[in-house]
């Protein structure tokens, strides 16, 4: 029996005069993580990762992953009816081309909300004929409703700067243009809001235009309580329901309108496009929610002394185990719990627990149901973070369960050297990440090995674990992040690895804090302030692969978890700590 899901798309398509369906894994607001109502893709395909392209035609389905996502893909989607373009391999083609190149006198449906207007006018500037109708809502079953948590506020304290402020200075940049914002982190930010729409994503659903140095606000005003509102409206902010958005943009016209191409949808572009000249461009939002002021700073750096207390008691726990008594999922939900007992008010992201061959899959993350049994061999990698309301977390550690083989020594110190390679390093500034991504990975490809991700990712303060717009990576995206010079205030992680299917996989990430160093004749030179305190295991390190400069970094950095977390622990935690830390 076939996939009876794709069968009923294809019902719906036959009404429609639809020859090919197109859906992503964003929502109405472009978001990468998105709220389960609208996790399609994962209905239709059985994918669960969190970025995909499906592409539907009445006797076909394909699915688009990037490298983190091949062999997750294989598994999940192709017993399933859907063929997997791995992007990043020869002859794979972009969403786009693979349109062009095979269905260019085809009729291409979209859902106009949920299609980027970066991706809907691509279409339509290749010819394509588009037809945006929803085809999918009335065959999902059981669909999850959207929150209706209520949306609390963020002091000064934690924000460092008011929502007034932050509505000045970004009126005062905008030149009295208009400027619709669809990314939900960015209205967060903006607003000092938060709530949980997204899972561990602390944001919620609204639409905000800033008008003639007004600002006007869509979303379920009965989320807000009576107190939230009346200090909005005391800053200037006008609110409105969710669903008027669409009607309030009918009636601008004739105005200068900058907005993301690639954070709005392709519903919002037609409904401004004949009566306004669109600027398009980054919001200048996203640029300063990536720097992080003074208060965030210092918060952020308290958040990360938190985390390294709740895993360093994981770890410990971890120490003393019989592993061949749990599984993944297990060990996952005891990492969750350490952090979610101490200071973390949720996680910030699902958490990553792969034992050997399957921490190749480089998102993989273990269920209830599907999860491998561990045992007091091999080794298990641990990716996890945390939200509190000083910051938000992410940290990468691959640690042995008992013997590993000498080549998995070799490959986690060549990992280990190519993180440092980065967090070392001091520049001039004015570089971007894809300048930088070049040495994490040269000591992996002297040996001929490589990884198919960036090597790092900004992250947001109590917002997305994935934020833009600072990116370390060689390799050209459609937003060209990489292009982002690196600022003082950004964070971001540091995360190289290497994995072979079938096998085993490692990665280390410790997150980055670009600050300026010092200046002289030859201008500003930059450097990065590691926040992450967490011990690396000694036992997987291969001498051999080793330099002075890497084991000084190391030595170096573990000395500074050791002093820094030192006032938080008990006496046996401090113990424990001061062996992970020594010196080698």
């Amino acid at each position: 029996m076939g996939n009876i899901r794709l069968q009923a798309l294809r019902n719906n398509m036959k009404k429609e005069g639809v020859d090919l369906y197109y859906l992503n894994t964003s929502d109405y607001h472009m978001s990468e993580y998105v709220p389960e109502y609208f996790k399609t893709i994962a209905y239709f395909s059985y994918f669960t990762g969190s970025l995909a392209t499906l592409l539907v035609s009445l006797d076909n389905a394909y699915i688009f992953v990037d490298g983190r996502y091949h062999n997750q893909a294989d598994k999940q989607c192709t017993k399933n009816g859907v063929n997997v373009i791995k992007l990043g391999l020869k002859d794979a083609l972009e969403p786009i081309d693979f349109i062009k190149k095979h269905y260019s006198k085809a009729t291409v449906g979209i859902d106009g909300k949920r299609t980027s207007m970066a991706f809907g006018k691509q279409l339509e500037e290749s010819g394509i004929a588009i037809k945006s109708v929803d085809l999918y809502s009335d065959i999902i079953e059981n669909r999850v409703p959207l929150s209706n948590d209520n949306i609390y506020e963020l002091s000064e304290e934690f924000t460092g700067l008011s929502r007034k402020k932050k509505i000045e200075l970004i009126t005062h940049c905008l030149n009295n243009k208009c400027h619709i914002v669809s990314n939900l982190e960015s209205i967060a930010y903006l607003l000092n809001l938060r709530s949980s729409d997204i899972l561990y994503t602390p944001v919620f659903l609204a639409y905000l235009v800033i008008l003639d140095k007004k600002v006007y606000l869509f979303v379920n005003d009965k989320r807000l309580d009576e107190t939230t509102l009346n200090k909005l409206h005391d800053d200037g902010v006008a609110v409105y329901q969710y669903d008027e958005f669409y009607t309030f943009l009918l009636n601008i016209k004739e105005r200068n309108i900058v907005i993301d191409d690639n954070k709005v949808n392709y519903e919002i572009y037609n409904c401004i496009r004949d009566n306004n000249n669109i600027i398009c461009s980054r919001s200048i939002i996203e640029d300063m929610k990536s720097i992080k002021n003074d208060v965030e700073q210092r918060n952020i750096k308290l958040a990360h002394i938190y985390d390294g207390v709740a895993m360093l008691r994981f770890l410990m726990w971890l120490d003393k185990a019989d592993k061949s008594q749990y599984n993944e999922y297990q060990i996952a939900k005891m990492i969750d719990k350490s952090r979610l007992a101490y200071k973390a008010f949720d996680l910030s992201f699902n958490s990553i627990v792969s034992y050997n061959e399957n921490a190749a899959v480089i998102h993989y993350s273990p269920s209830k149901e599907n999860s491998k049994q561990l045992d007091n061999s091999g080794i298990l990698l641990m990716d996890t973070g945390g939200q509190y309301l000083y910051g938000t977390t992410d940290i990468t550690r691959t640690v042995a369960l008992g013997e590993v083989d000498p080549e998995v020594k070799k490959a986690f110190t060549l990992v280990l050297k190519s993180m440092f390679n980065v967090s070392e390093l001091k520049f001039m500034k004015g570089l971007a990440g894809n300048q930088i991504d070049v040495l994490a990975r040269q000591d992996l490809w002297a040996h001929g090995l490589d990884y198919r991700h960036g090597t790092g990712h900004g992250v947001g303060y109590v917002l997305s674990v994935h934020e833009g717009p600072p990116n370390i990576r060689y390799m050209h995206t459609e937003a060209r992040n990489e292009e982002v010079e690196l600022k003082n205030g950004m964070v971001f992680s540091d995360e190289p690895g290497l994995y072979f299917d079938n096998k085993y996989g490692i990665r280390c990430e410790n997150l980055l804090l670009c600050k300026n160093d010092y200046e002289n004749e030859y201008g500003q030179f930059m450097k990065f302030e590691t926040l992450t305190l967490v011990p690396f295991d000694l036992n997987l390190i291969d001498m051999d692969y080793m330099d002075e400069k890497t084991i000084n970094a190391l030595n170096n950095y573990h000395e500074r978890v050791y002093i820094t977390l030192l006032p938080y622990l008990n006496s046996s935690e401090a113990k424990y700590l001061k062996y992970l830390t020594r010196k080698i």
